[in-house]
This record gives structure tokens, C-alpha cells and sequence, in this order.
């Protein structure tokens, strides 16, 4: 008949050298079988748990089978006691390893220098126009000094505010930045209705750059000059469109301006983004539009439009035929749209002081410069501090515009 293994306890017990252990059945029959039937029997069965009983029958505890007995309920109960799991210890020092582990990488990923992974600079605009070649070319010299991809992601709509948004939503932690404009950032978000504010949601990290406008026009529109455009508006009042890359947007009031200064009315129709909207002028659909130079430039040289005036101080280099807006008759007049980097506000000094090296370092490369030409751009050096009274001093020309004209820009 198959036996049972031994317990660990039986093989190095000093009862081993004693006669092979009787099953409970022969123990019986070396009781006597006079005690088979007897419930004090039975009673100390059940009380040894199932061991040999030791109740009353056995008074000579000194005999060798007694001892035996004794030591074999003894190692019977030491091998039928539960053993502790290790289990729990085991989980404990995996956890106590896994805590380690994370402070250390915490740790040494603190003592990196920053930045560490790829940097998203949102765009608040289609692909294709002035603020989105800015934000491209911007991050391609950043990369080179920073170590880094900057990846450039276009959230356009409600001329740049959705872009804005989700940049003031981000983490606080130089990963996500915005490419913000005047449009954007230099307004008051009670007088405009937006969702954020420029001053607190937000750290302006550094300035960029400033470009100026081109008007223009489809060929078949009658006027060739800014002249020629307030004589006829000024006949027909409201019944010319103007289009725009969005309500709010640095080109529509420029276009504002431009009529307030002439006081004349023109009608606007706004767009999401100046892609759509140049295309419009280009089919005829709308008369004009105010916009920048590069989206502009190859319809103009193509004679698919024609350029009314720049809305700079100076004339472009790249249309040096087309006149200033002050040299149509309207002195002193300049308008444009300005670019500067921003940061979720919260972001740690430190981290926004090598992005403002980063930028200042990058728009003062000659290949920065070289791709921002045809947009008749002037890259701003300004410190931190002047970049934010420069913002101050924007915003409020822009809402005295708002409120003098009676402009509803809600976004």
C-alpha cells in the first residue's frame, strides 16, 4: 500500500530510530479492543484532533511506546498548522522596489536640464498663412539650439481663439507653448467676450517679430489705389466686402482702422483663416481684403490681384511699386500684426528664461530673417519686461479702436 511522504519533522525527529509508526487502526487494536465502543475513548480521539489517544488508558508515560506517542501527536501537530504565506512579504519588498525605483527616476530626471522631450508650439491658425510660416520656420530654429523637436500643431477658429484655449488648458511645464498675436493676446477679454485672459491665463515668454499688411484686390475691382477705393465707398457706402482672416484678427482692424481714419463703411466677411479668404478675392466672390504679403505676393506677380497699398510706415522691398497707405492720402498711418512666444501661466522661471534665449537666438539667424522677408517682417528685441509694456501699450490702442468705432467682436 502506498505511504504518505514523511513530514520534514519526522525524518529528523530522535524518535526516527523507533519502531514505523502504526496507523490509527492497529493503535486501536494495541489499546485493546475494549476500548473501541467507549465514548471516553472516542471523547479523547476527538480531543487530540484525530491523534492517538492519551486520556486515562495511558498512566506510564515513562514507557518507550508512551514517548512515541507523545512525540508523534506532537510532530503531527506542527506539520498540520497552517504555514505563513510568503506572499505577502514578497508583494511588500516588489512594492518597496517599485517605490525605489521611481524616486530614482524622478530623481535623475529632475537633474536633467530642461528640455527633455519634444516641445508642441501651437498655431492658432490654418496651415499656409503668415503666422503659421512664422511658427515653422520659429520652431526649426528653436530645435537647433534647444536639443529638441518643436512640433508645430494649427488649432485655428474664432481668429485664434480656439488656439488659445487649448494653450492656457495645457500643463505648466514649457511642453506647450502658443504662437501668440496681437489679435489674440493685446485684447481686453471683457470688451472682446473671450474666454481667457491675456494677463493672467498666460506668460508672455518672448517677442518675435512685426509684419504689415498688403491690400488688394481682384483685377476686376475698379479702384487701383487707396485714393480711388475712399471716393467710390464713399459713394456707395456699404455695398463694397472686404474680407478677413477672422473677426478680431490684426487684419480686419487694420481694415477697420483704415475706414475709421477714412471714414468711409465697407462690409466685412470673415473667414477661418486667410487661405479661404484670398481664395475668395482671387474668384471674384469678394472685392478685397487686407492680409499679409506672402499670401498675397504670388497672386499679385501672377496678376490673378492687384495691390492697393502696404499698411507700413516704409514700402515693402519685395513690392517696392505699391505705396505706403500714408502716401494714399491718409498720414501717418501704419498698422500691422506683431508675433511673440507664450507659456500657460504657472510655467517656472527658470524654463521660460531658456525659451526667451531660444527665441531671441533664433530669429536673429539669417535664415529666420531671409524666410520672414517676403511678409515684410521686422524682428522685435525687446527684454521680458519691455515685451510686456509693449503688450500693455497694444492693447490699449486696440480698445480704443473697439470702443470708438463701436466694434462687436464678439468671438
Amino acid at each position: 500500500m502506498r505511504q504518505a511522504m514523511p513530514c520534514k519533522e519526522d525524518l529528523i525527529d530522535s524518535t526516527s530510530s523507533l519502531p514505523r509508526r502504526r496507523g490509527p487502526r492497529k493503535l486501536n487494536t494495541l489499546l485493546g479492543s475494549r476500548f473501541r465502543g467507549n465514548d471516553v475513548f472516542k471523547k479523547s480521539l476527538r480531543e487530540n484532533d484525530g491523534g492517538i489517544p492519551l486520556g486515562p488508558y495511558i498512566r506510564n508515560v515513562s514507557n518507550p511506546i508512551t514517548q512515541r506517542r507523545l512525540n508523534m501527536n506532537e510532530i503531527k501537530t506542527r506539520c498540520t498548522q497552517p504555514r505563513a504565506s510568503r506572499r505577502p512579504a514578497l508583494r511588500s519588498a516588489a512594492a518597496a522596489l517599485f517605490a525605489a525605483c521611481a524616486a530614482a527616476a524622478s530623481v535623475i530626471a529632475h537633474a536633467q536640464p530642461y528640455p527633455r522631450s519634444p516641445i508642441h508650439l501651437i498655431v492658432p491658425y490654418t496651415p499656409g498663412g503668415a503666422t503659421d510660416l512664422i511658427g515653422r520656420q520659429l520652431g526649426s530654429e528653436m530645435s537647433k539650439r534647444l536639443g529638441q523637436p518643436v512640433v508645430i500643431d494649427n488649432r485655428p477658429g474664432a481668429a485664434g481663439t480656439i488656439g488659445m484655449k487649448t494653450l492656457i488648458a495645457a500643463r505648466p511645464d514649457g511642453y506647450t507653448l502658443g504662437l501668440g498675436t496681437s489679435g489674440t493676446v493685446s485684447v481686453d477679454p471683457v470688451q472682446e467676450k473671450l474666454p481667457y485672459n491675456p494677463a493672467t491665463d498666460m506668460i508672455a515668454v518672448a517677442p518675435v517679430v512685426a509684419i504689415y499688411f498688403v491690400v488688394f484686390a481682384n483685377p476686376s475691382f475698379p479702384p487701383n489705389n487707396i485714393r480711388e477705393l475712399i471716393a467710390l465707398a464713399k459713394r456707395a457706402p456699404g455695398k463694397i466686402n472686404f474680407a478677413s482672416s477672422g473677426t478680431g484678427g490684426a487684419p480686419h482692424l487694420t481694415s477697420e482702422l483704415l475706414m475709421a481714419r477714412a471714414n468711409i463703411k465697407l462690409q466685412h466677411v470673415p473667414y477661418k483663416g486667410a487661405a479661404p479668404a484670398i481664395t475668395d478675392v482671387v474668384s471674384g466672390q469678394i472685392e478685397m481684403m487686407t492680409g499679409d504679403a506672402n499670401t498675397a505676393l504670388p497672386f499679385v506677380k501672377a496678376g490673378r490681384l492687384k495691390a492697393l497699398a502696404v499698411t507700413g510706415p516704409d514700402r515693402m522691398e519685395l513690392l517696392p511699386e505699391v505705396p505706403t497707405v500714408a502716401e494714399s492720402g491718409i498720414p501717418g498711418f501704419a498698422a500691422g500684426n506683431w508675433f511673440g512666444v507664450f507659456a500657460p501661466a504657472g510655467t517656472p522661471d527658470e524654463i521660460v528664461d531658456t525659451l526667451f534665449k531660444a527665441v531671441q537666438a533664433s530669429v536673429q539667424t539669417p535664415e529666420f530673417k531671409q524666410r520672414i522677408a517676403p511678409l515684410g517682417g521686422r524682428t522685435l528685441h525687446l527684454s521680458r519686461a519691455e515685451f510686456g509694456r509693449f503688450i500693455n501699450a497694444e492693447t490699449k490702442k486696440r480698445s480704443d479702436l473697439i470702443r470708438e468705432n463701436k466694434l462687436d467682436l464678439g468671438k
